[in-house]
């Protein structure tokens, strides 16, 4: 079954939009409108480009990314620590058939480290739409590769709003309102936020290089069209339309 959220964001989104005004461009210049062909021709154009730059990516980058400036101490006052699943991948790896891509394995190794430096529970939550518990192989490498074990796992969310439901049904019953939360930058704008409408005192603990430093000089590259860079933006526009459409 098509997930229609999924596909209506792909059309919204280059390179889908960026065809669908292709297509219009060419029937506006069979019907003779030729100023507006090439004028809607050229915005596919300008489009395409900016979203496949690596400028681009840094700016809406950091337009998602809010630095946390929390230390341990600060973390140690929270009583649990909540990590987010995303994802997993078929396994050729003798340790299983199923585990986690690099993107949660980064989510994994921040929580052990902040786990062993506060003592807090863990939390894992997610699954997948197919039915896979991505919560119970993250589980699994958290003690196989960490030496980590687990306290909760809640394997039915398959969303972020999800997460941060499904999650206090758990914590709830433990009477735990302060949580650190561990995801990508990116992505914790909006964690963040669906965690606190479920009345969660979050402490986020962001996963990534953080806001990229003025410092860092332009060059070229930074202009040059690449898949990339392409792919990178996409994320982060998704994730700015799920924000909107969560907030709203």
């Amino acid at each position: 079954m098509i997930d229609m959220t999924k596909l209506i964001t792909a059309i919204i989104l280059p390179p889908f939009d960026v065809l669908i005004l292709l297509v219009l461009a060419f029937f506006l210049r069979l019907f003779r409108f030729k100023k507006l062909a090439f004028l809607t021709a050229l915005l596919s154009v300008i489009i395409l480009y900016a979203f496949s730059i690596p400028y681009t990516a840094e700016r809406l980058n950091n337009s998602l990314t809010q630095e946390d400036h929390l230390t341990a101490d600060d973390y140690r006052k929270a009583q649990a620590i909540v990590i987010l699943g995303g994802g997993l991948r078929d396994s050729k790896e003798l340790f299983n058939t199923l585990t986690v891509p690099g993107l949660v394995l980064e989510r994994m190794r921040y929580a052990a480290y902040l786990h062993k430096e506060t003592e807090l529970p863990i939390l894992i939550s997610g699954a997948s739409p197919n039915g896979n518990s991505e919560a119970k192989v993250m589980g699994q490498e958290f003690f196989t590769f960490f030496g980590v074990q687990p306290k909760w796992l809640e394997e039915h969310s398959t969303n972020t709003k999800q997460n941060a439901l499904y999650s206090k049904e758990i914590l709830e019953r433990e009477n735990i309102k302060r949580i650190v939360l561990v995801t990508n930058q990116w992505h914790m704008k909006r964690a963040k936020m669906l965690f606190e409408q479920q009345s969660f005192e979050v402490l986020p603990a962001s996963v990534g290089p953080g806001i990229i430093p003025d410092s860092y000089e332009l060059n070229a590259m930074h202009f040059i069209p690449q898949a990339g860079a392409l792919a990178a933006n996409m994320q982060l526009l998704k994730e700015w339309i799920g924000y909107w459409k969560e907030r709203f």
